[in-house]
């Protein structure tokens, strides 16, 4: 009996307990299973089974990196840890398949992920907007989104652009988020939303109440929430003084505070998802010694703890807290280690490259039934 003959309810069933790429070999076989499978109602159905029920090798890991040789080229792996958090295997190694849209200057950087999707920001070193992208490599489609101007006219003293991405789980809808900033770092700036379910963009009356002086930003996404480190209002000195979210869901900005009994005269803060991917965690810089803090309880700030403390003059920036507590760091000559902070060993872990950024990422078939057609 062909799978194809079942009855509808039963091949349904069977259907939503396959991971992805077996779906998509299915889909091939019969205009019948592709009609169903193509079928936004079954990927969103396919969606919401593999989060509450995930397949072994659904959830891994991207990691992005520039060429210490060629700046120009810029790598992609799909990634996971082994030997208890102590080892990193790039299982499929890539270069980005997106090349700038800006030119000679362009560069192309990821906002972040959510269900399935990676969000890329386009840009140049001249221009204050950007082109986004959402991209599902396990399934090779992208989506490249309607540029904001169509529907908005920016201010005149509009400066720069900040993004962030995640998922509704309330409305089960894609958000981008883009804050279009003034060159008067105390101006209030206008909010605008792309949902990709509505395909258009638009402007909301939620306050951003901090400041990114960047034309693009990493977010971090935990809890369906966006978070940036930004600077309070007003601006006082150039380092980074809060950290600021937008609930993707309900579409408002919240101010989050750093730990109030952290050292002062930081030199640097990273901000990333803790291990487990539902708190936050920071690392703050002072000379050649880096603190790791982890916030125990996601959104209580008197919960922000002190981990563990990194030394070494080679640290450019870590990147992660990793489940096995050891930090995963970028070293200034270029390479990607892990360090056991209790007794400050470090491991290369035989990747080399620059500006490395690592994020979640899970298997979908979201894009399956729109988008274009992009090989990896």
């Amino acid at each position: 009996m062909y799978i194809s003959s079942l009855p509808r309810d039963v091949l349904l069933d069977i259907l939503l307990r396959l991971p992805v790429k077996p779906l998509i070999r299915f889909s091939l076989s019969s205009k019948q299973l592709l009609s169903l499978i193509h079928h936004p109602q079954f990927i969103n159905l396919h969606l919401t089974r593999s989060k509450s029920n995930p397949f072994p090798d659904d959830n891994f890991l991207l990691l992005c990196y520039k060429s210490s040789l060629d700046f120009k080229k810029q790598y992609c792996s799909i990634s996971s840890f082994a030997d208890g958090g102590k080892t990193l295997i790039e299982h499929k190694k890539f270069r980005l398949p997106f090349k700038s849209s800006h030119g000679e200057y362009g560069y192309v950087k990821i906002v972040g992920s959510a269900n399935g999707l990676v969000c890329l920001f386009d840009n140049d070193f001249y221009s204050p907007a950007a082109d986004i992208i959402l991209w599902n490599m396990v399934i090779g489609k992208c989506k490249k989104l309607p540029c904001s101007r169509l529907g908005y006219r920016y201010r005149h003293s509009f400066s720069h652009m900040v993004v962030g991405f995640g998922f509704d789980s309330e409305a089960g809808d894609f958000k981008v988020v883009q804050i279009l900033y003034d060159v008067d770092s105390d101006d209030i700036p206008d909010v605008l939303v792309y949902s990709m379910e509505l395909n258009y963009w638009r402007k909301i009356e939620a306050v951003a109440p901090c400041y990114m002086p960047d034309r693009w930003s990493s977010n971090v996404y935990v809890n369906g929430v966006v978070h940036w480190m930004a600077y309070k209002r007003p601006r006082v000195g150039d380092l980074r003084d809060s950290i600021m979210s937008f609930d993707i869901s309900g579409e408002v900005f919240k101010e989050m505070a750093l730990p109030s009994n952290r050292p002062i005269g930081y030199d640097k803060l990273h901000l990333s998802a803790s291990a487990s991917g539902v708190t936050l965690s920071l690392f703050f810089q002072f000379d050649d010694r880096w603190e790791v803090w982890l916030m125990q309880e996601y959104g209580v700030v008197d919960s922000w703890m002190r981990q563990v403390s990194i030394v070494g003059e080679q640290i450019s920036l870590p990147l992660n807290l990793m489940d096995n507590g050891d930090v995963l760091l970028e070293t200034k000559s270029g390479n990607l280690v892990s360090c056991d902070a209790e007794n400050q060993q470090m491991k290369d872990l035989g990747i080399s490259g620059l500006y490395f950024r690592l994020v979640p990422c899970t298997s979908s078939l979201i894009l399956l039934d729109r988008g274009e057609k992009v090989c990896v």
